[in-house]
């Protein structure tokens, strides 16, 4: 009889410890997998954002411009000039256009970004004077800008608006442009 009932309350220790380590290896097993879950999610969006800034940086650089300025309304050519555009690491970017005298215009500041694929956008402004020295206003540029397969030109459709000195805007802007990497 005493052996009995330590053969059963030994088969009953065994099938609690078995239970009980099962249990704990299954409940592992889960947590493991949403782990897993999650770094993937996180491994994704590391690959993703890495992506994003690899392409990104495609645009970096010193680039010369041929900009044609065009007719709005009818996308007739009105004249053509060169300019010099840097994109910097970061999203800013600074300009510099001929087509105004530099004693009329400042150099431009402004921030660029990736969209997707070859494809990015920009904005910038200078700032603009009269021929006395005077502050006439200033000229906000808005492009979206797709660059070549090979990286190393890109085309532009922008607009523009010119404002006064109070910041009312006088006159709009469209061109085109083409690009060239300086190196």
């Amino acid at each position: 009889m005493k052996n009995t009932i330590l053969k059963t309350i030994g088969t009953m220790w065994l099938a609690i410890l078995m239970l009980t380590a099962f249990t704990q290896i299954s409940v592992f097993a889960q947590e493991q997998e949403i782990i897993t879950e999650d770094k993937s999610d996180e491994q994704t969006q590391e690959e993703d954002l890495s992506a994003r800034r690899s392409n990104a940086r495609r645009l970096e650089g010193v680039w010369n411009i041929q900009v044609t300025g065009r007719n709005c309304q009818t996308g007739d050519i009105i004249r053509i000039f060169p300019a010099m555009h840097t994109y910097m690491r970061g999203g800013t970017m600074s300009d510099w256009g001929t087509g105004t005298p530099p004693s009329l215009r400042s150099n431009g500041q402004g921030v660029w970004s990736y969209q997707s694929r070859r494809r990015y956008s920009a904005a910038f402004q200078f700032f603009r004077f009269n021929t006395d020295g005077t502050y006439a206003g200033k000229q906000i540029g808005r492009s979206q800008i797709t660059l070549s397969y090979d990286g190393n030109s890109f085309t532009t459709i922008s607009t523009g608006q010119v404002l006064d000195a109070g910041g009312n805007v006088i006159a709009n802007a469209c061109n085109t442009s083409t690009a060239t990497r300086f190196e």
